[in-house]
């Protein structure tokens, strides 16, 4: 009995001959070598027998399990090899990619250093070909520029008497017509710079400093009338730091501001209008140009502080009271004044107050004859 608990142990452990289990083959093919013929017999055959086919049984077991087992631990074993080759492989792998990464990062900056330079090269070479164009093209005005510095260096010794004459143009010739404006021009101003030495250009045009061509031209294009007269009057009433009164009879000067100042909302009114004061006020604060047309010879006192810019100063704000109103004053606000009456009579402080343009067609010849006379003071029995 000890022996056949200890068999297994001995199969296990391959000390178990394969001839001896070769040997019963032939006994275990027998069809009455089982266990239900032999118990008839003997009980004890039978169990015998039962563990003679249940350990032939787990013998072949193990001979045809053990190759398998040593193949899948040979199996295990390479696969843990391929793994760790594998892992040794990844490892080296990353480590490479990285130093790729690396490497294609000092790539990248390096051609866009290079791509830059390029560009900066292009753009220098565009320049330089640019700055030599410019240099050739320029070269032919080195006498020209010279000769402007000379220029403009004169010039600026005549600047003074050139503004101051201007300045004195806007202020007193615009009530007169052309033939008074030439006498106090040409009589009066001119002779008084010469007389005190004060530097001024030869020419005396205070229009030179006044305006340009190209404004002049769009003043033309808005209805203003090409001759001098108007030209000049267009400068006094652009220039003028007062408020102007415009004296004329054909409409012309007012044709021209309405299509001046239309696009900036121009406001135009009568003080016959009852909302006349309205719009004033509303202008005043708004920024809005006002127009007050077809004056008498007398102005309500009521916009004696707007054309008169009597201006209260707070701060860094103006304001203007108009009534028992005080109005903010927009930068932006203008007033002008019109009349049809050729030969109107102001009082002394609207003369002093506004500025005074003559937009009257030209007198006939007899008539500056007289005018002329009266300026130079050899008949002042015309003055009347």
């Amino acid at each position: 009995m000890d022996n056949l608990l200890e068999f297994k142990a001995a199969v296990d452990e391959d000390k178990i001959p394969a001839k001896n289990f070769n040997a019963i083959r032939d006994v275990l093919a027998d069809e009455t070598f089982v266990p239900e013929i032999i118990i008839k017999a003997s009980p004890a055959a039978a169990g015998l027998c039962d563990w003679i086919i249940n350990i032939t049984a787990y013998y072949d077991v193990v001979v045809s399990v053990e190759p398998k087992k040593l193949a899948v631990a040979e199996a295990q074993a390479t696969l843990a090899a391929a793994n760790a080759k594998k892992a040794e492989v990844d490892a080296l792998v990353a480590k490479l990619n990285a130093e790729l990464s690396v490497l294609l990062a000092e790539y990248q900056e390096a051609m866009d250093t290079k791509n830059a330079a390029i560009a900066e090269s292009e753009r220098c070479e565009r320049k330089l070909n640019l700055a030599q164009r410019l240099v050739a093209a320029l070269g032919s005005e080195q006498e020209k520029w010279a000769q402007s510095i000379i220029d403009l260096g004169e010039y600026l010794q005549l600047v003074i008497g050139d503004v101051l004459l201007a300045s004195a143009f806007v202020s007193y010739v615009g009530p007169f017509n052309k033939t008074f404006r030439d006498i106090i021009m040409n009589e009066n101003f001119v002779q008084f710079f010469k007389k005190n030495n004060i530097p001024m250009s030869e020419s005396a045009n205070p229009l030179a400093v006044l305006t340009d061509e190209a404004t002049i031209a769009g003043w033309n294009n808005y209805g203003l009338p090409p001759d001098r007269v108007s030209t000049e009057n267009g400068a006094i009433l652009n220039n003028s730091a007062r408020n102007s009164l415009i004296i004329d009879p054909q409409l012309q000067g007012i044709t021209w501001l309405r299509k001046t100042w239309e696009k900036h909302d121009l406001q135009v009114t009568r003080l016959s209008n009852p909302k006349m004061v309205r719009t004033i006020e509303n202008a005043v604060e708004a920024g809005f140009p006002v127009m007050i047309e077809n004056l008498e010879n007398t102005i309500e006192a009521v916009i004696q502080p707007v054309y008169a810019r009597v201006y209260i100063k707070k701060g860094k704000s103006k304001y203007i009271k108009m009534g028992d109103k005080e109005l903010t004053l927009n930068p932006n606000f203008k007033l002008f004044l019109h009349t049809k009456l050729s030969n109107p009579h102001y009082s002394p402080e609207i003369q002093a107050e506004c500025t005074l343009i003559n937009f009257t067609v030209t007198q006939s010849g007899l008539e500056d004859q007289l005018l002329a006379l009266v300026v130079k003071k050899e008949r002042p029995d015309l003055a009347a």
